[in-house]
């Protein structure tokens, strides 16, 4: 008894209660990680993926629709992303993707239009059909920031820079948004 529930303290420090995916602390550590061994001639990229009008569902159906939402958000982010080790829910509306051994800004584009159009096809909750969307920014380690820090800052400006430009869109981290 004393063992599952240790394991259950575990499971939950590391894993978002209502969607099971990874939670802010452990993308954190696993981000540490993956820089620490990408200073060994390893890329990587991250995606700061911010839902657009989800405040509206939780507004007009109430949060335990909203909740509902988050979670058939987090299914598609895995069937999309594909591996569930690399997807996070950051907390609120946001989530995260960290993409090892990935530089190629082709790609990256090709997988956050994918994203935005995944997330953007209709959702039934609670017998309601809602319409969200998503926009993304990305940075890429080490030219963006070779740390977690700077590489987080970096996606977070991308994705301020994508919402500014219209929502529903994603934007590479520049140097531009620095002034």
């Amino acid at each position: 008894e004393q063992r599952r529930s240790s394991d259950e303290s575990s499971q939950l420090a590391m894993y978002d209660a209502l969607t099971g995916l990874s939670n802010r602390r452990r993308m954190s550590n696993l981000l540490e990680q993956t820089l620490i061994a990408s200073r060994h001639q390893r890329n990587c990229a991250i995606m700061l993926i911010d839902l657009d009008r989800f405040k509206q569902v939780n507004d007009t159906l109430g949060h335990p629709a909203g909740d509902a939402l988050l979670k058939q958000v987090a299914q598609r982010l895995l069937e999309l992303v594909g591996d569930k080790e690399r997807v996070c829910r950051l907390g609120g509306d946001e989530f995260q993707t960290i993409l090892p051994d990935m530089d190629d800004r082709g790609q990256l584009g090709a997988l956050a239009t994918a994203i935005i159009t995944g997330l953007s096809q209709p959702y039934s909750v609670e017998g309601s059909r809602c319409v969200i969307g998503a926009s993304i920014g990305v940075a890429v380690s080490p030219f963006d920031g070779a740390t977690a820090e700077q590489l987080v800052r970096n996606a977070d400006l991308a994705l301020y820079a994508a919402k500014d430009g219209g929502r529903g869109r994603f934007r590479f981290f520049s140097n531009e948004f620095l002034e």
